[in-house]
């Protein structure tokens, strides 16, 4: 009788094995795509230059994914009838030029921790490619993949043998690592808080079982090596190494919150997005280089003051809660966090009570991870149409998260046999303003 291991196919025989044990189910976090799939991107780095010392170890980023409205969140206007909401006031705090709107009582007393950006402005005021653009820093281009910031961070201060992935996102669709390899990619999790699937065995497989199966695997891709090379071989071996090392590590834990005390959690307040802050704050406390938390519903064509008030109330004593334990457990002078969407919205109300898309100005903040906090950073006119000073661009936030974290960006890689790197080197400055 013929064995029937080998009438398999490698592909199957594979998807069989790993599937069993649950592995390759939890690798898909990082892969986005087909684990088993035989055209593993290629790609290498030569190193020309050295990285710069910097403070920031960690980053949290906060995204707002639908655009933000800067007018009913940090750069509000309530002395225009034009742009502004009938009941909206700007509140006054002890930094100058700080005054956020009245739906943001938690985040007017972070003042002194935050720098406020007012002026950042784009060209692109289409969804995707604005959310393409702020999350790598560059024009999206069909024949190349670039990294998002947090495959960066994971590439650039990620450990190669820490138990959890360097880099988790919390909600939202993945922008992964592009040129940088699979190895960078976001391990997402849909539902905060909530049991992760397949981060533990399939019924009825140990760990002893586990490793038989394993190296059956392993003997099996040998040949496939000795046949069609070994590139992809080792990038699908790194990849269930890094997923076993997960399953099996118990800082899986610190994906849940129920161990924080009572306190901590009414300190963020309810809701999924609270609750995703806490994670962050446990999973860059535990080692992990990047967290993105990423809010929806900021879309508001429609009935925009009734929705950004209740949006703004989702966030705000969160993300207060957030910078104050992050400094009280001493971390946020190593911690990154950055806050903003793809774009702004429009100063006029439309016809529906909404705002439309609005690259021309919007806001971002930074705080913490060698950011000079208390400063507000570029200004609008009176009606919030045009900056009047300090414009800033996603290039050059992005070169300013290189200096903040030390990012070597002389070093060139090989994108196929295309050179690129981490920053836009045709466009964008570091903003020496945050962190001097």
């Amino acid at each position: 009788m013929a064995n029937p291991l080998v009438s398999l196919k490698r592909r199957d025989f594979l998807r069989t094995a790993a599937y069993a044990g649950g592995i390759a189910a939890t690798s898909h976090f990082w892969w986005g795509g087909d684990l088993l799939a035989e055209d593993t991107p290629k790609g290498g780095e030569k190193k020309t230059g050295t990285k710069i010392s910097a403070k920031c170890k960690n980053v949290i980023l906060l995204f707002m994914e639908g655009a933000p409205s800067q007018l009913d969140t940090f750069d509000p206007k309530p002395n225009s009838k034009e742009t502004g909401s009938p009941d909206k006031k700007a509140l006054e705090t002890d930094v100058p030029s700080y005054t956020p709107a009245d739906t943001l009582p938690f985040m007017a007393k972070m003042g002194k921790e935050i720098c406020l950006i007012k002026s950042v402005t784009s060209k692109e005021g289409n969804h995707s490619r604005g959310q393409h653009l702020m999350h790598t820093g560059y024009i999206p281009n069909p024949t190349l993949k670039f990294p998002s910031l947090g495959s960066i961070v994971s590439h650039q201060l990620g450990k190669k043998d820490f138990d959890l992935p360097n880099f988790v996102k919390l909600r939202g669709g993945p922008f992964g690592a592009g040129y940088l390899g699979v190895e960078h990619n976001p391990f997402v999790i849909n539902n905060p808080g909530a049991r992760i699937e397949n981060l533990d065995y399939a019924g009825g497989v140990d760990k002893a079982r586990m490793d038989k199966r394993m190296k059956l695997v392993e003997e099996m891709e040998k040949d496939f090596a000795k046949q069609r090379g070994s590139e992809a071989v080792e990038a699908h071996k790194a990849m269930y190494e890094k997923a076993r090392r997960l399953m099996d590590s118990p800082l899986k834990q610190k994906f849940y919150i129920s161990d924080e005390p009572e306190e901590v959690k009414k300190a963020y307040g309810p809701g999924k997005f609270a609750e995703s802050c806490i994670i962050a704050r446990r999973l860059v406390e535990t080692g992990v280089s990047c967290v993105e938390v990423v809010h929806g519903g900021w879309d508001t064509h429609d009935d925009n003051f009734v929705k950004t008030k209740r949006l703004c109330s989702e966030i705000d004593q969160a993300m207060a809660a957030l910078l104050a334990d992050l400094k009280k457990r001493g971390l946020l002078e190593s911690t990154l966090v950055v806050w903003g969407g793809e774009f702004g919205r429009t100063p006029r109300i439309s016809a529906t009570e909404g705002r439309d898309h609005w690259p021309n100005n919007f806001c971002y903040w930074l705080a913490g991870g060698g950011v000079k906090g208390g400063q507000v950073i570029g200004e609008t006119d009176d009606r919030g149409m045009t900056i009047t000073k300090d414009p800033v661009t996603p290039q050059d936030l992005f070169w300013t998260f290189a200096t903040l974290m030390g990012w070597d960006t002389s070093k060139e890689f090989q994108a196929g046999n295309r050179p690129v790197w981490l920053t836009d080197k045709t466009a964008g400055k570091p903003i020496e303003r945050v962190y001097a």
